[in-house]
C-alpha cells in the first residue's frame, strides 16, 4: 500500500530533522567541551536552541526538490539512506528501527508518566505546609496533596494558577522543617519566571522528535539545567547544605541499577555546593551568534 503523500513528507521531514539534530548536537557538545562550558543560563539557552532550531531548518521552503538535492546541497543523505546492508536491507531500514526504538522508550519513560495521576491519601496536609505553599508568590491557590509514597517526594502538578504541590507521607516524616521549606522553593521555583511554559513548550517539541536520539538527551540535558536552576533559586539567602543533604538522601534511596537518575543527582549537588550555576558563562551576543550559524548552515543539509 502506497502512504499517503502527506505521510511520506512528514517522515521524511521527521528525518531532515533528525540529521539537522545530530550535526547541531555534534557542533554544540564539541563547542561546548572545548570552552568548558557549565551549568547555568548560557547553556540552557543554548540546550534550547538546539531542540528548536531542526524543526525550523528543516521546514525551509524549496529543499524538498530534486535539483536542490542534487546540485545545492552540501550533503544529500539520501545516498546514505539507500546504501545497501547484508540481508536486502538499506541504511534507512536501521534508521527506522532506531526511530521505533527511540519513539518507544519517549513514550514509556517521558509521555505516560506525565499522565500520572498522584493519589491522594487519607491524612491531611499539615495548616503549616499548607500556609507556608501559599504564602510563596503566585501560590495562593496552591493545593496541598499528601501522597501515601513511603519514599521521599515532592513534586508538583496541576496548571497555571491551579497548582498543586504533592508531598509524600515518607518526605513528611525523614524530612525537618528546613528541608521541606528548601525543597518546596525548589519546586515553586519551577513556576516562576516562565519556567512552566518554557517547559512545556519545549516538551512538545521534543514528543514531536520522539524518534529523535539527539532530542532525546538535549530534552534530558536540558531538563536537568532547569533542575539546577531552581536549586540555586531555592537556597538563595540560605544555606545550600541543607537542599544538599535532601538531594543527598534521595541518592542513597535510588536504585543502583538506575545509573542516570543517581548521576543527576550528584551533579546537582556538587554544582548546589560549588557556588551554583554560572549565569554569564558567555555573553549573549555569542549564543545568538552561534543560533545564527546553525540556521545558516543546517538547510544546506537535506
Amino acid at each position: 500500500m502506497t502512504p499517503a503523500p502527506w505521510l511520506a513528507l512528514f517522515t521524511a521531514y521527521l528525518w531532515q530533522v533528525t540529521l539537522h539534530s545530530f550535526v547541531a548536537g555534534v557542533i554544540f557538545y564539541t563547542w561546548a567541551h572545548r570552552v568548558r562550558l557549565p551549568s547555568g543560563r548560557t547553556k540552557r539557552h543554548l540546550l534550547g536552541a538546539l531542540l528548536v532550531l531542526p524543526l525550523v531548518t528543516a521546514a525551509v521552503p524549496g529543499r524538498d526538490t530534486i535539483e536542490f538535492g542534487e546540485h545545492v546541497a552540501w550533503l544529500n543523505s539520501a545516498r546514505i539512506l539507500a546504501v545497501p546492508l547484508p540481508g536486502g536491507l538499506h541504511v534507512a531500514d536501521v534508521m527506522l528501527v532506531f526511530a521505533v526504538v527511540f519513539t518507544a522508550v519517549t513514550v514509556w519513560q517521558e509521555l505516560l508518566p506525565s499522565f500520572e495521576r498522584h493519589r491522594k491519601g487519607a491524612e491531611p496536609a499539615p495548616e503549616a505546609l499548607v500556609a507556608q505553599a501559599r504564602a510563596l508568590p503566585g501560590w495562593a491557590a496552591c493545593t496541598v496533596l499528601i501522597s501515601p509514597r513511603p519514599s521521599i517526594h515532592i513534586a508538583t502538578a496541576g496548571r497555571p494558577g491551579r497548582p498543586q504541590l504533592i508531598v509524600s507521607r515518607g518526605a513528611l516524616l525523614r524530612l525537618t522543617p528546613d528541608q521541606i521549606d528548601a525543597t518546596t522553593r525548589h519546586e515553586h521555583a519551577h513556576w516562576a519566571d516562565g519556567r512552566w511554559w518554557v517547559s512545556h513548550a519545549l516538551f512538545a517539541a521534543r514528543l514531536l522528535q520522539s524518534g529523535n536520539p539527539v532530542a532525546l538527551w538535549v530534552f534530558r540535558e536540558y531538563c536537568l539545567e532547569n533542575e539546577i536552576d531552581c536549586d540555586a533559586i531555592a537556597v538563595t539567602g540560605r544555606d545550600p547544605r541543607v537542599l544538599a543533604r535532601v538531594l543527598l538522601m534521595v541518592y542513597q534511596s535510588a536504585d543502583r541499577r538506575d545509573m542516570a537518575a543517581r548521576q543527576a543527582l550528584r551533579r546537582r549537588v556538587d554544582v548546589l555546593l560549588a557556588a551554583g550555576p554560572v549565569d554569564h558563562a558567555l555573553p549573549m551576543p555569542t549564543v545568538v551568534a552561534a543560533s545564527a550559524l546553525m540556521m545558516a548552515v543546517l538547510p544546506w543539509l537535506v
